[in-house]
Formats: structure tokens, C-alpha cells, sequence
């Protein structure tokens, strides 16, 4: 199955952000339910140790993602930042950049070991390449992890996102009355939720395309594959890039 880059809702500026935020708070909430992305902490602290960083740049960070449940396992302070910042998120102790960062130029004020999870399908091969380049011109190491795959029984369960939706929004915290309001007056969100989620999956690089994207990047080690939580049926696909010498 090629790759389709096919648009998703909550990427088109004219999404109200409080639509987008809703959708953001559940995608927060459930990787941080299923513990998806436990398997690449590991690597992940091995990469900002063989970097030499001394804290970490999330992103197109959304809600926060899977920071809640692993920031205590990085050993260095986390900042959370986004094009659109959802800034009623709420991450614990986890701090959230105020002004937008492109993550194709990121500025130079804001050094770190760069993250992205579950985002860096959002983006065409020359935006996606350019994310890179900008990390290896900058000579910050970055490790991009996606937990959709372009596999049907991936794309099967991601589509039952919108029973996920009903089900979870009343436990997510703080309470929204406009997440509450697009989830069941009318059913937007859950409708959004699956429709994004199936979308997200037809997007998602596979690992050999991710080492297409690296040609050229010859001055950083990158490891380049796929793993799961035993917590999660949902498999993680993973590039991880560090400076050589």
C-alpha cells in the first residue's frame, strides 16, 4: 500500500481550535492510558545521552502526548511547543513553549534533543525532510515516533476511534465543556477522531521510506524501525538521529 497523503481535519486552518484541542486532549489521554510509547524510552535516553543534550524540544507537541507517563525517565527538563499550542493542556510539570515553532525552522533559542510523536506524518516528504535537515543543521540530535501504520489490522483498530471518543472524553481532566459539547452535541469529535486517525495511518511513513528521507544526512548516525509496548497493540515505528563523533 503506497503512501497516500490524504488531509486531515484538524490540519486545515479553518478547524475551530477548540475542535482541535478536543482532539489533541484524546490523543493525549489515551497514549498516556495505553503507555504506548514505553518501549522507546530506552532508546530514547540512550539518543539524548549520546547527543550530549542537556534537555528536550517536543515537537508539534499537542495535548503533550506521552510526556506525562515518561518525562520521569528522561533525565532532563522537557519543553512542549507547537504550531498551534493547545495552551489549556495541561502536562504536569512539563512546560509549554507560548509562541508557534515551525519545525522545519526552528529557532535557535530553543536548543534540545528534538522529539516528535505521533505528527510527523502530517508532513509531505520535502516538509519532512526539511524537519530533518534543520535538526542536522543545527546539530541537534531528533527521534520521530509514530504509533500509525499503513497495516490493516492497524488501520481497523484505529478506525474505532470514534467508540474510543464516547467512551473516554468524560474521564479526560480538566473537564471542557467544549470537548464535551463537539462529542456529543452532535457527535463531531468522535466523527473527526476516526476519520483523522484512519487518515493518519494512509500517511504514515514506513520505515523504508523514513530511510529515503535520511539520503544526503550522512554526518548523524540514524536507527531507523518498529517496536511495541507490551501494554499496547499498537506498534511504534521509530528514526532516531544523533551527531557522528
Amino acid at each position: 500500500m503506497s503512501r497516500l497523503h490524504a488531509f486531515e481535519i484538524h490540519d486545515q486552518p479553518w478547524c475551530p481550535p477548540s475542535l482541535r484541542d478536543a482532539l489533541t486532549d484524546f490523543l493525549q489521554f489515551t497514549i498516556t492510558l495505553g503507555r504506548t510509547y514505553a518501549a522507546i524510552v530506552p532508546m530514547l535516553r540512550d539518543a539524548i545521552v549520546r547527543s550530549g543534550a542537556t534537555s528536550v524540544l517536543d515537537l508539534c507537541s499537542g495535548a503533550g502526548g506521552p510526556w506525562r507517563t515518561i518525562r520521569a525517565e528522561i533525565a532532563v527538563p522537557v519543553l512542549l511547543s507547537d504550531k498551534f499550542p493547545n495552551r489549556a493542556a495541561r502536562t504536569g510539570t512539563v512546560p509549554f513553549h507560548p509562541s508557534p515553532v515551525d519545525a522545519t525552522s526552528v529557532p535557535s533559542h530553543l536548543p534540545g534533543f528534538r522529539t516528535i510523536f505521533t505528527a510527523f506524518h502530517h508532513f509531505r516528504p520535502p516538509e519532512a525532510r526539511a524537519i530533518l535537515a534543520d535538526a542536522v543543521r543545527q546539530r541537534q540530535g531528533i527521534g520521530v515516533f509514530e504509533i500509525s501504520r499503513r497495516a490493516p489490522a492497524q488501520i481497523a483498530l484505529i478506525a474505532l476511534t470514534w467508540l474510543a471518543v464516547l467512551v473516554f472524553v468524560p474521564f479526560i481532566r480538566p473537564i471542557r465543556w467544549s470537548r464535551l459539547a463537539w462529542t456529543y452535541l452532535p457527535p463531531v469529535l468522535p466523527l473527526v477522531g476516526a476519520f483523522d486517525g484512519v487518515v493518519s495511518c494512509l500517511r504514515t511513513y514506513s520505515p523504508a521510506e523514513l530511510r529515503e528521507l535520511l539520503h544526503g544526512f550522512d554526518t548523524y548516525a540514524w536507527q531507523v524501525g518498529e517496536t511495541r509496548s507490551r501494554w499496547s497493540p499498537l506498534v511504534v515505528t521509530y528514526l532516531v538521529g544523533v551527531p557522528k563523533g
